[in-house]
């Protein structure tokens, strides 16, 4: 049976690989890492069906002869210790193909992807008579040209990149089943999705058999995935036993998928569907009101009758065994409710005019009215809290004012008004100014001659000293002194 598997990973220096010990092991050959000089040896395997190199027509042929050639080249030029060095995948082959189509198909799949892009594609086939057969493929990192390798294309380790590849991939393979002639499909989705799809699309479908293959395809994808068994455990009892289990619920699941194909393709166009529990319900038969003559003098009363119900065998349920789906009987009715007709004697009531206005008024729903807090324990406890948290720890923070009456005394001791400067100014400051002021006098001699008159005069007459800050003065007095002298 066909299943869908590929995987893509990195050969990385710092996980402690080497591309050239990955590619020994795929062609099943003897290669010395020329880098580190260690040795790898996988030629006493006997189960390689074949081996490939694809490059572009521009790769040196020198470098794509074997993968001797190729992958120590490949090491050589990746300088970075911790560095990448190739892409590798193992992909599943459908076992319906002959080895003929299942070379073909991967070869064709790495040329059309990969080669056409500009990568080498190292190529091994595994195992293609048994009933795993796969290929082992490793890809190069870097731009390949005539004069070597030249820088890594950062767009091919996109995710995107590894998506469409998927889907390409599950496209040929699905296109070679078919020139095969076999039914069998791949899809690259997970069974989860693949389930939700197919609900959806049965859903919306609009015959029997549209519906009937996507409800198969919901009951088939209806299971858990496989899991992965490693090649090295493969031939254990525990590994053994695991993949006939799952096998076992896939090949239930397929043959339940059969089985609801048979049931709703043979099913009439009249049902409904409810196609996550598989519940079939035939469609509801409208109802029938009977509307009979009574006389006017007799009191009328509705009547409910039900007829008799009759059941169809139940159909068994596809997902569940054990389930039985609930299925109406055909000739199966409604209750029917039975009115009596209304005669002459009948009145219909009609409102009001005020009644009707009062209706409208009304509020269409009542409006929850919300009552006031009251002021009790609870709110006086609050304020109580609120403002001790104020005193404490708010005001609290704010300095204390250190202007009072102490220091208004300090200041007056320490400092005098200067009527010159129109400041205060410290104490000591301005009585050290007042020292200095008196200790200066002007210089003093027994006779001093007047320039203007030419006459000697003794000290006793000249002016008195003054102090140095009122110079100006000093100067009015000596003009009004030669004024007085000049004076007739």
């Amino acid at each position: 049976m066909a299943i869908f598997h590929l995987d893509f990973k990195i050969v990385k220096r710092s996980e402690g690989k080497s591309s050239v010990a990955k590619a020994a092991y795929h062609a099943r050959t003897r290669i010395t890492d020329e880098r580190t000089g260690d040795t790898y040896d996988y030629s006493r395997r006997t189960d390689l069906y074949g081996h490939f190199i694809l490059a572009p027509v521009n790769a040196p042929q020198h470098i794509v002869k074997d993968s001797t050639a190729l992958w120590n080249e490949v090491e050589r030029v990746e300088r970075q210790s911790n560095g990448q060095t190739a892409r590798y995948f193992d992909v599943a082959i459908p076992a319906e193909l002959n080895n003929d189509d299942k070379k073909k198909l991967v070869l064709e799949y790495c040329q059309k992807n990969f080669v056409e892009k500009g990568m080498i594609a190292d190529i091994a086939f595994h195992d293609l008579d048994s009933d795993n057969p796969h290929a082992h493929v490793m890809l190069t990192l870097k731009t390949i040209g005539p004069e070597g390798f030249g820088k890594k294309e950062r767009s091919w380790n996109d995710r995107k990149m590894s998506v469409l590849w998927r889907e390409s991939w599950s496209a040929m393979a699905n296109s070679y089943l078919a020139a095969a002639g076999s039914s069998e499909r791949i899809d690259h989705r997970s069974l989860q999705a693949q389930h939700e799809e197919a609900l959806e699309k049965a859903a919306v479908a609009l015959d029997n058999e549209e519906k009937a293959l996507w409800l198969a395809k919901a009951a088939e994808t209806n299971r858990p995935p496989m899991k992965r068994i490693h090649s090295a455990k493969w031939r254990s009892k525990a590994a053994q036993e695991q993949r006939a289990a799952e096998q076992a619920v896939r090949d239930a699941a397929k043959q339940e998928a059969v089985e609801v194909y048979k049931t709703f393709s043979e099913l009439d166009l009249e049902i409904v569907v409810d196609v996550r529990s598989f519940t079939i319900t035939h469609l509801a038969e409208p109802e029938e009101i009977v509307l009979p003559d009574f006389p006017a003098t007799t009191k009328q009363q509705p009547v409910m009758t039900t007829p008799a119900i009759s059941r169809r065998p139940a159909v068994k349920s596809y997902r569940d065994p054990n389930k039985v789906s609930r299925v109406s009987a055909a000739g199966k009715k409604s209750p029917v409710l039975v009115v009596p007709e209304p005669n002459k004697s009948t009145t219909l009531k009609t409102p009001s005019l005020q009644n009707t206005r009062a209706m409208n008024r009304a509020p269409m729903r009542s409006i929850k009215q919300n009552k006031p807090r009251q002021n009790g324990l609870f709110k006086r406890f609050t304020l109580h809290i609120m403002g001790f948290l104020k005193e404490r720890f708010v005001w609290a923070r704010r300095k204390p004012d250190t202007i009072d009456a102490d220091h208004d005394k300090r200041i007056a001791e320490n400092y005098v008004f200067d009527g010159v400067l129109g400041v205060y100014v410290s104490r000591a400051k301005y009585e050290k100014r007042a020292k200095f002021n008196n200790d200066q006098k002007l210089p003093r001699a027994e006779f001093y001659e007047d320039k203007l008159t030419g006459d000697k005069i003794s000290h006793s007459k000249q002016p008195p000293l003054v102090d140095s800050y009122n110079v100006n003065q000093l100067w009015l007095n000596q003009a009004d002194f030669k004024a007085r002298k000049l004076k007739p």
